[in-house]
């Protein structure tokens, strides 16, 4: 199956909503670290890291996702001052205008192989370029078996909302296992994928990889509960674009920027 090579090195999501400002979807991470102590004996290395809104933050390795919808976004983080210096709104395809926080296009994103063109040509533009990171978030449901909180017992609980932020080296293949389910005439929505966990290296660098195994025997059919958490997604995502909205209005001096809506309301699947 396909894999996704997860961003190991900046765990934290994109943009994060104030809580007053609405809905808070539980985030997911990869937790890569082998920690020492008795406090951290019974969590599982690699395994996903939940901040679950009852159980506070639980560790699980039997995991799986439900994907109801993905968007990405583009950043550019200054290194030095360890803070984002420009970010943009969430989009969904590669050619949709996203607003950013100076009032420019996707912070200035171009695709790789058009930037790799710019070493020999432009050096200034391409170094530019090169500062402007892509990501992807997933949202969705997860199941998580074998959840364990540190230093305590496991602990038990149902299907849970969540996102996940997939890092610049790795976020096309989620699609792939997507559009491989849509060649099926099968909708993503309507199944678990199953994660399993691996290791690629390169050089010195090594990192985590997640194989994602469909469930295809359980189909699960979109009800109410579904539709309600689609739309907490729905609300999340506007809320957050409205964010660098004003922001890029603080930075433009203009009142009359918006953002627009995105839809990623799941066509439904034909019997």
């Amino acid at each position: 199956m396909s894999l996704v090579e997860l961003d190991f090195t900046e765990s934290t999501d994109l943009f994060v909503v104030p809580e007053d400002t609405g809905p808070v979807i539980p985030r997911a991470s990869i937790n890569r670290d082998a920690f020492f102590g008795d406090d951290m004996a019974s969590v599982p290395v690699p395994s996903i890291k939940l901040e679950h809104p009852d159980h506070s933050t639980v560790f699980g390795k039997n995991v799986s996702v439900r994907v109801f919808a993905t968007t990405m976004q583009t950043s550019v983080f200054d290194s030095d001052e360890e803070e984002y210096t420009n970010m943009s709104q969430h989009f969904v395809r590669f050619g949709d205008k996203a607003l950013d926080w100076q009032g420019g296009n996707k912070c200035g994103w171009i695709p790789s192989k058009q930037r790799e063109k710019l070493k020999a040509e432009d050096p200034v533009a391409y170094a530019r370029a090169s500062k402007v990171k892509l990501y992807r978030h997933l949202f969705g449901m997860m199941t998580m078996t074998d959840a364990v909180k540190a230093g305590s017992d496991p602990v038990e609980f149902d299907p849970v909302p969540f996102r996940m932020r997939l890092g610049p080296s790795n976020f096309y293949e989620i699609g792939k296992v997507v559009g491989e389910l849509a060649k099926q005439n099968r909708q993503h929505f309507n199944y678990n994928l199953e994660l399993s966990y691996g290791v690629e290296k390169r050089g010195s660098n090594q990192w985590f990889v997640l194989k994602y195994k469909p469930l295809l025997d359980a189909k699960i059919d979109i009800d109410q509960d579904d539709k309600d958490t689609l739309a907490v997604f729905q609300e999340v995502i506007k809320k957050e674009n409205d964010s660098v909205t004003e922001r890029m209005r603080e930075n433009m001096g203009s009142s009359n920027l918006g953002s627009e809506f995105i839809d990623i309301t799941p066509a439904q699947e034909d019997d």
